[in-house]
């Protein structure tokens, strides 16, 4: 039996509902004053019908019905509420939605606290004010009801559970609670398992993360069983077992001798870890350059690519884009070795009876003890599109190993089945499918795909080769993909933040349907067992993440001792942008085309060249610190001399922030703390502190108070505050952020500080503990196009001279 008394923090006994209940007034009580008297006996009236559901309910189980209530939100609100709002009226918030929280109360004496302050918030206003005291707070509130069975069920277990019969068996991952506490949520995972292993049911897995916040199980039971679940107040969610996947690949008429006794990555070169599908070592693509191809999972028998997506991967993370070089005879020297950890079958699915979390975590424990920092995931959910603001599990599960684990993931966004967002093809698709991409409610990422902390590549459409005749490409190059899938991610982040070439599909002229042509697809290493090919073509966000993976393997093989931090940072101030899918768009102002452009191919084409070199004419700076939470950092920059040369020539600058803040699964804060970066001109470090404190809620609440205005950051002239694209608030809701300005004409040197560049990088603290300090990297880059002088040498002379002044100032103070 489970206790419900030794749960104190997610629901309440039936002794304290009760107690709680016979608080709650009826319809009429007290002195009405309009519609904020009736909008609380509205809630009144809601929790009444709560209280009444629960006490009719019996154990389902052996497990005590607890009170779990899904609060609705006024379409009106702006932004997720302040958590310790919610807490400090009695609620604990477990699970944050668009338009709604999912919250428990705490205790008797809670829920007593939340009824007192809904009372005294209907009295409407004290005397002498124009609101009602809590006001703001339950005025934000549009219903309250029980979490119940249509919130825990799948949409693929829906479906099944109406087709299957009684006595048949299924198997489904089971998500359950997670109270905060480590102890508390193992004392849940063991009343759900113990209660299922009662009642005849098979547990193949568990799953929990304390600095994730996720705990989960697979099972599999009679659907009876399955159904039962459905009703037990612990249960967060069940769903069944991902689709598998369908690849369509096609055999070239590449050679074995065309890629016979290629060059090999050096010995030292950096090994980038492969979870996926294992590989064939022996490939001639990647022959030489496999450290090992191996397993840690007790459901699989050893490391070898019984399937052929892992090969595939592989291939490109070695050598890149294969179809030139097939052509040209000339092979470049991979910049990595691959150490390869296999988690998925022969159908390319992780085994029947583990969690992903589990192998996962498994593997990538696996790939730090052995020293590496890069680790490519070419896989997904193709049924775990991620729901409102809510972190799949897995990708909370990837945020916190990249944490604890200091690697960087690299993940696919996932695909799509053109069918499914936009319906039948008709022949404007090869054209309109980004708009109808963006408009279609299941078109947007999959589980990890939503991860903040990884770099989330998005597929584009590549340079197209010639094709059969009654075939058309679908999209241009450097569009997306008809099949990637867009963002945003968690709280609106830009997600994906990078794209690389997935390939595209065709489309018939005569029928409109959809063609697989090889000129349209991406030539990859054929790792099938029964594969007659050496190199076959195919399609798929999973082959645009390696391309990333390659990137990052470049950086660290120039940086070593780089933190994952700043090896995503250095990649991601290379990115380049293509052309909009939707210029032209009707309807569509320049802001719209922006935040649409990067929900479909995020910041841009990530440069392998310029993420770690600098140039005559432009050169990249960076820096590693520790910033204390509600901080800021600054940092002067020279501005070389050629951004004041006059004449409509081109030059810009290019900043990437990266950092690895705690997160938490079902919080309306993901991230513990969130960071953000301005550029400004003309302006002194004391005043940029200045400017940026007076931004903060505390400061406008004393402003307020004192009737006082101070200067912000708005009221700065565009020449000192650099106007970086995309805005503040667009890029500072994720943890790999990317600013740029471009400009054609010199800049004037207005006063003495004008010469140089401000970079002001500050911490605002959300729940991450207020002693910890937060590791973060920057970086910079500053560039000029062709007529302009170049910037590399005097760049370098002036940060020497800087430094040079500076520790004259600072022997000074000694």
């Amino acid at each position: 039996m489970f206790e419900s008394a030794a749960l104190p923090h997610i629901g309440i006994d039936r002794t304290a509902v009760e107690g709680a209940r016979r608080k709650v007034p009826g319809r009429g009580s007290g002195r009405r004053f309009g519609d904020r008297k009736k909008h609380g006996e509205d809630i009144h009236d809601d929790l009444d019908y709560a209280f009444d559901e629960l006490e009719q309910r019996v154990p389902v189980l052996g497990i005590d019905p607890k009170l779990i209530l899904v609060v609705e939100i006024g379409a009106d609100t702006v932004g997720p509420s302040d958590e310790a709002d919610w807490s400090r009226s009695g609620l604990r918030v477990v699970e944050a939605r668009e338009a709604s929280r999912v919250i428990a109360f705490s205790d008797d004496p809670q829920m007593a606290e939340f009824l007192r302050r809904l009372d005294v918030y209907a009295e409407g206003p004290r005397k002498g004010n124009k609101t009602a005291t809590y006001e703001a707070f339950f005025d934000n509130i549009a219903s309250v009801r029980p979490y119940g069975r249509s919130d825990r069920v799948g949409v693929s277990l829906s479906a099944q559970l109406e087709q299957m019969n009684v006595p048949e068996k299924l198997t489904v991952d089971i998500e359950i609670w997670h109270p905060g506490d480590q102890q508390k949520a193992d004392s849940w995972l063991k009343a759900i398992n113990d209660a299922l292993v009662n009642v005849g049911a098979e547990v193949h897995d568990s799953f929990t993360s304390p600095s994730a916040g996720v705990s989960l199980m697979r099972v599999t039971a009679l659907v009876d069983i399955i159904s039962q679940l459905l009703d037990v107040d612990l249960v967060a969610k069940v769903e069944t077992l991902a689709s598998e996947t369908t690849d369509h690949l096609s055999p070239s008429d590449v050679s074995i001798e065309q890629v016979t006794d290629l060059p090999i990555a050096p010995a030292d070169a950096p090994v980038v870890g492969l979870i996926d599908s294992g590989v064939q070592a022996e490939h001639p693509l990647l022959r030489g350059c496999i450290v090992d191809a191996m397993t840690v999972s007790g459901s699989l028998s050893d490391g070898a690519d019984r399937h052929g997506h892992g090969t595939s991967v592989a291939s490109i993370l070695l050598r890149g884009s294969i179809e030139a070089q097939i052509a040209s005879g000339e092979w470049d020297t991979p910049p990595c070795r691959i150490l390869s950890v296999r988690v998925l079958d022969g159908e390319n699915r992780i085994p029947h009876s583990r969690l992903p979390q589990s192998e996962i975590t498994d593997a990538v424990a696996y790939l730090s003890s052995r020293g590496v920092k890069v680790i490519n995931l070419s896989l997904g959910d193709e049924d775990g599109l991620m729901v409102s603001n809510r972190a799949p599990t897995l990708a909370a599960v990837l945020d916190s190993l990249a944490r604890k684990f200091g690697v960087v993931f690299v993940v696919p966004t996932g695909n799509v089945i053109p069918a499914e967002y936009s319906g039948l093809m008709d022949e404007s698709f090869r054209r309109a499918y980004p708009s109808r991409m963006l408009e279609s409610p299941v078109s947007g990422l999959i589980d990890p795909a939503p991860s903040a902390l990884s770099l989330t590549v998005g597929g584009t459409v590549p340079a197209l080769r010639s094709a059969n005749l009654g075939t058309v490409p679908i999209g241009k190059p450097d569009w997306p993909s008809p099949f990637s899938r867009l963002g945003p991610g968690i709280n609106g982040a830009i997600k994906p933040e990078v794209n690389a070439p997935a390939g595209t599909l065709g489309q018939a002229i005569d029928s409109n349907g959809p063609q697989y042509e090889d000129a349209f697809m991406v030539a990859v290493a054929d790792g099938r067992l029964d594969g007659a090919a050496v190199v076959s073509y195919n399609v798929g966000t999973s082959l645009a993440a390696p391309h990333v993976s390659r990137a990052c393997a470049i950086v660290q093989d120039a940086y070593p001792e780089a933190s994952a931090n700043l090896i995503r940072a250095l990649v991601l101030q290379s990115v380049s942008s293509g052309t909009s899918p939707l210029e032209g768009a009707p309807n569509l102002s320049d802001a719209a085309r922006e935040s649409e452009t990067l929900r479909l191919t995020g910041y841009g084409r990530v440069s392998e060249e310029r993420s770690v070199l600098s140039g005559d004419m432009d050169t990249v700076l960076f820096a590693e610190e520790q910033i204390a939470l509600d901080s800021v950092h600054l940092y002067t920059i020279p501005i070389p001399d050629s951004f004041f040369v006059p004449g409509r020539l081109e030059r810009g600058v290019t900043i990437s922030l990266c950092y690895d803040p705690p997160v938490r699964a079902r919080r309306m804060d993901y991230l513990g703390s969130r960071m953000q970066f301005e550029l400004l001109r003309g302006v002194t470090p004391e005043a940029t502190i200045d400017l940026l404190l007076a931004e903060e809620k505390e400061a406008r609440k004393a402003r307020k108070k004192l009737g006082k205005r101070l200067p912000t950051l708005s009221d700065l002239p565009a020449r000192q505050r650099i106007p970086m694209r995309p805005s503040r608030t667009a890029r500072s809701v994720g943890a790999n952020q990317v600013g740029k300005f471009a400009w054609r004409s010199g800049l004037n040197r207005f006063n003495e500080n004008s010469s140089e560049f401000v970079l002001a990088v500050q911490n605002l603290n959300r729940w991450d503990s207020p002693t910890k300090k937060q590791p973060y990297a920057v970086a910079i880059r500053l560039w000029v196009g062709e007529g302009l002088p170049p910037v590399y040498a005097d760049l370098r002379t002036k940060i020497r001279t800087m430094k040079a002044q500076a520790a004259v100032r600072a022997q000074a103070r000694v």
